[in-house]
């Protein structure tokens, strides 16, 4: 779905607005594996995926660890870079043929100053990026790999179609040995 069309779906987009994001959204094709963004990036787009899949991902101990899994319809970026100027904890990288719509925060925040839904939109964008990371904290703190896998599972069918074992591992914060024994218990 394009951007302006999901924005429409929640917002009333006067001619002003439309006009002025039509002009600053710029809309990008990323090949499977491409690494849209490194962790340590200074940031200044907000990224909606309108098709493919996607992650979020960071570097511990030398190893990839996948934070995050999105799909079509979302919103992701460094809110820390964003918003403060520091470099993204995070990367950002396509598993999937995406498209994705980049909007430069600094032209959206300024329309917010004037702009009611502008305002509302962006704080949509972060709460969503707020409840997503709680639910991820409290799936990692209070239940079991298994528990975590099967809502994973649920939250993204098309899981298996894009992301490695590896990934789905180190989101679950374990070995891929230890998936492989929870797959096969199904």
């Amino acid at each position: 779905m394009k951007l302006l069309d999901h924005f429409r779906k929640f917002y009333h987009i006067d001619d002003e607005l439309e006009q002025k994001l039509d002009s600053i959204i710029e809309t990008k094709e990323f090949n499977k594996g491409d690494v849209i963004f490194e962790p340590g990036t200074y940031l200044k787009y907000i990224y909606f995926i309108e098709s493919g899949f996607t992650r979020i991902y960071y570097y511990k101990n030398r190893k990839d660890i996948t934070h995050l899994f999105f799909g079509a319809n979302s919103f992701s970026t460094g809110i820390e870079s964003v918003f403060y100027g520091k470099p993204a904890v995070f990367g950002f990288q396509a598993l999937a043929p995406s498209t994705i719509s980049l909007m430069p925060f600094s032209v959206i925040e300024e329309l917010a100053k004037t702009n009611i839904t502008m305002n509302k939109i962006i704080q949509k964008v972060l709460l969503d990026n707020l409840i997503q990371f709680s639910n991820r904290f409290y799936n990692t703190q209070f239940e079991t790999a298994h528990e975590r896998y099967n809502s994973l599972i649920q939250d993204n069918p098309e899981l298996f179609q894009n992301a490695t074992l590896g990934h789905i591992a180190s989101y679950l914060g374990i070995s891929q040995q230890t998936l492989s024994v929870i797959r096969g218990q199904k």
